[in-house]
């Protein structure tokens, strides 16, 4: 087994989380959680990922780097910049606060 060896891509990771997140808020009875503002919380960390997301993908491409993590054997540049001046993995960061 390599040491980067990767059986799934993280945006299917996140995907198969969200809905498993999804149907368990809307089976289980654990009651409401809710504040003044809550939506504009949701919708601000949202869109905030969203942006984060965008920026660091657009960084790849303008680098030519590779957004396939299933083989990092072809990264031939270091990204630098940017959003990743502020965040190691922006792209990590921005399925977080999706």
């Amino acid at each position: 087994m390599k040491a980067l060896e990767l059986r799934l891509p993280p945006i299917l990771v996140f995907l198969v989380f969200a809905c498993i997140m999804y149907f368990l808020a809307q089976t289980l009875p654990v009651g409401v959680f809710d504040f003044f503002g809550r939506k504009v919380l949701v919708y601000g960390l949202a869109g905030l990922g969203l942006l984060i997301g965008l920026l660091a993908v657009l960084r790849f491409l303008k680098k030519g780097a590779s957004l396939n993590p299933h083989h990092p054997e072809h990264g031939t540049v270091l990204v630098v910049g940017g959003v990743y001046d502020f965040s190691r993995n922006p792209m990590y960061l921005a399925l977080l606060l999706v």
